[in-house]
C-alpha cells in the first residue's frame, strides 16, 4: 500500500484498512507494546489530546518548547529505548484487539469533528502546549505512522533518515 501524503484520506481511509492486518500474535520491531496496547495508545492519545485543558502560561516551559519544535520540525518519532519492562505497560481497557481497533474510526473522527465545529480552537495542555488543527493532524498522521512501522504494517515510516 502507497501511504497517502494527503493527512486526512490517511487518517480517515487508510488506517481502517491498515489495521485490518494487524493481528494479536505480531511482534513489534521495537519497544514494549502488544499489538492492543498499541491500539489503545492510538486511541487515547488522539483523543486525549484534543481538548483544552488550561490556558497557556506567559511562557511556555521545556516540555511544551520541546513539542512546539518537534512540530515545527514535522514531528518526527524516534524510538528512544528506556527501562521500562512490560510489567509497565497500562491496563488494556478493551477484552480483544478487534474491540480496540472498532475504537479507532471515532477517535479520528473526533479530531476533525472538533476543528470542524470550531474552526479557530486551539487545543492545549501543560505538556504539550497549545496546537492548532494542522499542527494536531501533522502528529497524529506521524504518530500512526510510526506506530504502523513499529509492528510492521507500513514498509518506511518517514523518508528523509538525516
Amino acid at each position: 500500500m502507497i501511504i497517502s501524503n494527503d493527512k486526512r484520506e490517511f487518517l480517515t481511509m487508510q488506517v481502517p484498512q491498515i489495521l485490518t492486518n494487524l493481528t494479536a500474535d505480531m511482534v513489534p520491531q521495537f519497544g514494549l507494546m502488544t499489538p492492543q496496547h498499541m491500539v489503545e495508545h492510538l486511541t487515547w492519545v488522539t483523543k486525549s489530546t484534543l481538548k483544552r485543558q488550561g490556558e497557556p502560561e506567559a511562557e511556555p516551559n521545556d516540555s511544551q518548547k520541546y513539542f512546539r519544535k518537534f512540530i515545527d520540525k514535522g514531528a518526527i518519532f524516534k524510538h528512544r529505548p528506556s527501562d521500562k519492562t512490560t510489567e509497565d505497560l497500562q491496563a488494556l481497557k478493551y477484552g480483544s484487539l478487534a474491540e480496540a481497533i472498532e475504537n479507532v474510526p471515532d477517535a479520528v473522527d473526533r479530531l476533525y469533528t472538533t476543528f470542524e465545529q470550531n474552526p479557530n480552537f486551539k487545543t492545549y495542555n501543560a505538556m504539550m502546549g497549545e496546537f492548532s488543527f494542522e499542527d494536531q493532524e501533522l502528529f497524529h498522521y506521524q504518530h500512526y505512522k510510526y506506530h504502523f512501522f513499529q509492528f510492521g504494517l507500513i514498509d518506511a515510516y518517514y523518508e528523509d533518515e538525516s
